[in-house]
C-alpha cells in the first residue's frame, strides 16, 4: 500500500473520534441556550400577551439548531486536528513533519514519512483509546437547571398565559371566518356580491380580536342593508310613478317602464320634454313626481332622470344580489358567534341573530341621551317621517332641570343642566327628506355656596325643575342628522358611557347617516 494512503488511514479514525466529540459538545451547548431561550421566552409572556408563544419557542430552537450544525461544520476536525493528537504520543513531531511533507517527493521525506507511519502503528491503540473530555458538567447543569424553570413557569398559573390562550383562540377563529368568507366568494358568480364578502374578508383580517371580526362583519352586513334599503326605495319610488303616469293618461310610458324598456322610455320622455308647456296639468303633475322638475328639463336634467330610471328599472335585479350577500354574510357571523361562545368567549352583544332581522322593515329604534348634575326632568317628543305609510321610528329626548342644596352650619353646593335631542326616520314608503324636529333648550344653572363652618346640618331645601314643552318644527332630515350627531359627542365628552352602549349609539348612527353608502 502507498505510504500517503497508510498515513491518512491512521490519521481517519482519530479525525472521525474529533468529530463526534465536536457534535457532543455543541449539543451540550445549544441544550444550554435552548433552556435560556425558554426561560427568557416564558418570563416575557408572563408580564405579556404573547399568543402562540410555543411558536416563537420552537422557532428559537430551530434557529439554535441551525446556527450549530454551522458551527460544528466550520470547525470540523481536519488532518492536522488528528495528527496532533498522534504528536502527542509519537515523540519528536514525526507525525506533524511527516504532514508538512507529505506531498514532497524527495528520498529524505519519504524516509521520515516511513519512520512517523511506523510509530503511529505502534501508537495506534493508545491514541484510540485516549481519555475524553466529552461532557461538560456546568452546561449540563445549568440547561438542567433553566429547564426546570421553563417548565414550571409553563405550568404556575398566569393571568398574561390565559390571555395570550384567548387571543390564540380568537386569531384561529378569525382565521377560520376568513376562509369561510373567501370559499364563498370563490362560489359566488355574481362580481357584485364576491366583491362584498371580499371586502368583507379584508376588514376582518385587519382586526385585532374576534370581537372586533365580529362587530366588523355586523358593520359590513348593516351597509348592505343601507343599500337595500336605498335600492328598494329607488324600485317603490319608480312603481309610485308608473301608477300616477297610467293616472295622469300617460298609459304609453307607463308600459315602457313596465317593459323595462330604456330606449323607448328616453324617446317618449323627449317628445313629452319638447311639447312641456301644452301637456295637461295632470300629465305635468304626474311626471314631476319623478323628476321632482316642475318645469321643463334640461338635457342633462333629462339624462340625470334616465340615470335614476335605469338604476330604479336595476333595482330588483341589485335587491337580490344584496340579498345573497346579506345571507352569506350572517350566516358567517352566526358561526363566528357560535364559535366564539363554544371557546368561552361570547361577544359582548350579539350582532347577529338566528331569527332574519333587518333593516327593510324597521330602521334604528329610540335613542335618548341627557346629562346633568343635580336633579333633572325630561321632557321629549317623537320624530315621524311623512309618506303615505308610517315609519317603524321613533325617538325621544330630555329636557333640563336643576338641583340645590343646603344644610345649616355646613356647606354644600349643588347644580344642574341638562339637554336633549331624539332623532329618527321612518323607513315606509313615503319620503323620509323632513322631519318634525323638537325645540329644547339649555337647562340654567342654579350654583348655591354656603361658606359656614362645617358642622352637622339638614338639608333644608329640595326641588325638582321642570323642562319646557316647545312645539317642534318642520327641517331635513340631513340638516338635523349633524346636530344630533355633534349632541352625542358632547354628551359622551362629559359622561362616560358602558363600552357596549357607547358602541350601540355609535352604530345607531351609522344606521341613520343620510350620506352613508
Amino acid at each position: 500500500m502507498d505510504d500517503n494512503k497508510r498515513f491518512f488511514r491512521l490519521l481517519k479514525p482519530v479525525r472521525r473520534q474529533l468529530l463526534i466529540g465536536s457534535i457532543i459538545k455543541e449539543a451540550q451547548l445549544l441544550f444550554c441556550y435552548a433552556a435560556v431561550w425558554s426561560v427568557l421566552l416564558m418570563l416575557a409572556a408572563r408580564f405579556m400577551v404573547i399568543p402562540f408563544f410555543s411558536r416563537y419557542i420552537f422557532t428559537g430552537l430551530v434557529i439554535l439548531v441551525v446556527v450549530h450544525i454551522v458551527r460544528v461544520w466550520q470547525g470540523r476536525p481536519g488532518w492536522r486536528d488528528a495528527a496532533l493528537v498522534y504528536n502527542e504520543f509519537v515523540p519528536d513531531d514525526r507525525v506533524i513533519t511527516g504532514l508538512t511533507f507529505l506531498e514532497h517527493a524527495g528520498v529524505l521525506a519519504k524516509m521520515q514519512l516511513q519512520d512517523a507511519i511506523q510509530h503511529m502503528v505502534k501508537q495506534q491503540q493508545p491514541v484510540m483509546k485516549r481519555k475524553k473530555q466529552l461532557i461538560i458538567p456546568h452546561l449540563l447543569t445549568a440547561g438542567a437547571l433553566l429547564g426546570a424553570v421553563a417548565i414550571a413557569l409553563y405550568f404556575i398559573p398566569s393571568d398574561k398565559i390565559e390571555l395570550a390562550k384567548q387571543r390564540e383562540e380568537e386569531i384561529k377563529l378569525v382565521k377560520n371566518v376568513e376562509k369561510q368568507l373567501d370559499k364563498k366568494a370563490k362560489e359566488q358568480k355574481d362580481p357584485a356580491v364576491k366583491k362584498a364578502l371580499k371586502e368583507a374578508e379584508e376588514k376582518i383580517s385587519k382586526a385585532e380580536s374576534a370581537e372586533e371580526a365580529l362587530k366588523e362583519l355586523a358593520k359590513q352586513k348593516k351597509q348592505l342593508e343601507l343599500k337595500t334599503l336605498k335600492e328598494r326605495e329607488k324600485q317603490e319610488a319608480l312603481t309610485k310613478w308608473e301608477s300616477s303616469l297610467k293616472a295622469a293618461g300617460l298609459s304609453e310610458l307607463a308600459s315602457f317602464l313596465a317593459q323595462k324598456d330604456l330606449k323607448k322610455i328616453e324617446k317618449e320622455l323627449a317628445e313629452l320634454n319638447k311639447k312641456w308647456n301644452s301637456l295637461p296639468k295632470e300629465q305635468k303633475a304626474a311626471l314631476s313626481d319623478f323628476t321632482k322638475h316642475e318645469k321643463q328639463m334640461s338635457e342633462e336634467e333629462l339624462a340625470a332622470m334616465m340615470k335614476a330610471i335605469e338604476e330604479g328599472l336595476l333595482s330588483p335585479e341589485m335587491l337580490k344580489k344584496l340579498a345573497d350577500a346579506q345571507a352569506a354574510l350572517q350566516s358567517t357571523g352566526l358561526s363566528m358567534q357560535q364559535q366564539m361562545a363554544d371557546n368561552g368567549t361570547p361577544p359582548s352583544q350579539l350582532a347577529f341573530s338566528s331569527s332574519n332581522s333587518s333593516s327593510n322593515n324597521q330602521g334604528p329604534s329610540n335613542m335618548q341621551s341627557s346629562t346633568g348634575n343635580g336633579n333633572q326632568s325630561s321632557q321629549g317628543s317623537n320624530p315621524s317621517s311623512g309618506g303615505n305609510k308610517p315609519g317603524g321610528q321613533n325617538g325621544s329626548g330630555s329636557g333640563s332641570g336643576n338641583g340645590n342644596g343646603n344644610g345649616s352650619g355646613g356647606s354644600g353646593s349643588g347644580a344642574g343642566s341638562g339637554s336633549g335631542l331624539g332623532s329618527g326616520a321612518g323607513l315606509g314608503q313615503g319620503s323620509r327628506e323632513l322631519l318634525t324636529i323638537p325645540e329644547y333648550t339649555d337647562g340654567k344653572k342654579n350654583i348655591e355656596t354656603d361658606t359656614g363652618k362645617l358642622g352637622n346640618g339638614s338639608a333644608a331645601e329640595q326641588s325638582e325643575g321642570n323642562g319646557p314643552v316647545l312645539k317642534g318644527t318642520i327641517r331635513p332630515y340631513s340638516e338635523v342628522f349633524g346636530e344630533y350627531e355633534q349632541s352625542y359627542r358632547q354628551s359622551t365628552e362629559r359622561y362616560k358611557l358602558p363600552a357596549e352602549l357607547e358602541e350601540m349609539v355609535k352604530n345607531y348612527f351609522t344606521n341613520i347617516d343620510p350620506d352613508r353608502e
